[in-house]
């Protein structure tokens, strides 16, 4: 938690904030794409519960007194109304979970969407070096001051929050893993086109959809941590005096700390 605390004051910092509204426009689309992205995964996790929620009143569960969910309790479920409030109990404990792991998964993808949204102020910022003003030398110094410092920014911005989702991330895909497995086994054991099986096939696209969020939006990050090179090639360097160009070569030794996220620390994650 105190880790994501610093996350949240970095990403409320002035370097991070964007400087005009070209650049809140370049970073338009990949938001866009997060809540399109988080609306499908809400979606999938809620039909989920929906479907669980129902697939006993179509199976004749609830006229036996059966649960959604197998489990002992200290009383007899059998009678009214300790089933029926089991019965809330287990699908109010389904969406709780349902809506953590979503909640978790969206803001981690939401961390890795600023990195990438810096990085596209960055580039731009870079791209603007060398504008041809009066004060050229000294602007020219403040803003090259300023990229460096940013992009450094970043750096310990993306390893804060690799640090902050490593375990988690590592941990989810593993059971993810082992949930899409066990879920296509059990899509062949149950009646096709039930209230079961649909319950089996949502949960199986929000797993689906949960993997390619982490290895989209960090796919994503490595991509535009590597631009920074091309974005200083991209600005007006040629017109630049000898010295302006001797610090532009600097960018891309700087770029040679591209970001790769990693689960664990180890197995790269994109």
């Amino acid at each position: 938690m105190k880790i994501l605390k610093q996350l949240m004051v970095s990403l409320n910092s002035d370097l991070f904030q964007p400087k005009n509204s070209e650049q809140i426009n370049l970073v338009q689309p990949a938001l866009k794409f997060w809540k399109i992205n988080n609306f499908f995964y809400w979606a999938m996790a809620m039909g989920t519960v929906f479907f669980v929620a129902i697939s006993p009143f179509f199976n004749d569960s609830v006229r036996n007194r059966n649960l959604p969910f197998v489990a002992w309790y200290p009383y007899n479920i059998k009678i009214s109304p300790y089933y029926e409030i089991t019965y809330i109990y287990q699908i109010i404990s389904l969406t709780c979970s349902a809506s953590t792991a979503v909640c978790t998964d969206t803001l981690i993808a939401a961390l890795f969407l600023c990195i990438g949204a810096q990085f596209d102020i960055l580039c731009d910022n870079i791209r603007h070096l060398y504008d041809i003003r009066e004060d050229l030398s000294t602007d020219f110094n403040k803003k090259f001051i300023s990229c460096v410092k940013h992009h450094r920014a970043i750096l310990r911005f993306a390893e804060n929050s690799n640090k902050f989702a490593n375990w988690i991330i590592l941990g989810q895909f593993l059971i993810s893993a082992l949930s899409i497995g066990m879920t296509m086994f059990r899509l062949t054991t149950v009646i096709p086109f039930s209230s079961e099986f649909f319950s089996f096939l949502v949960f199986l696209m929000a797993v689906v959809i949960q993997i390619f969020t982490y290895c989209w939006f960090g796919n994503e990050v490595e991509i535009k941590s590597s631009q920074i090179s091309y974005a200083a090639f991209e600005s007006n360097w040629p017109d630049a005096s000898m010295e302006i160009k001797k610090h532009m070569l600097f960018i891309p030794c700087e770029e040679n700390a591209k970001i790769r996220l990693e689960m664990d620390h180890k197995n790269h994650h994109n």
